[in-house]
């Protein structure tokens, strides 16, 4: 029989204001196909993130550059 059970585990995690900005735009950039083999913005590509207003207003992702052939926008999805 065991003597001690574990029942709960917790786990903190701290990541900066900076690092969630630059995550959700290199999440989008490759989504896109705007990252190199190196992982990083192809030459040209300039991205910016925005905070919306409020609690509730959640990021607004820009990015700008010349749109290479291999660039596609993904489908809007459906339902």
């Amino acid at each position: 029989m065991r003597m001690i059970a574990p029942q709960t585990i917790a786990f903190t995690a701290q990541v900066t204001e900076d690092e969630i900005r630059e995550r959700m735009a290199m999440e989008v950039l490759e989504q896109i196909g705007a990252l190199g083999e190196n992982g990083k913005p192809l030459p040209g590509i300039k991205w910016s993130v925005h905070r919306g207003t409020g609690r509730g207003g959640g990021y607004t992702i820009n990015v700008t550059g010349p749109a290479p052939v291999r660039i596609s926008l993904p489908k809007p999805s459906e339902g």
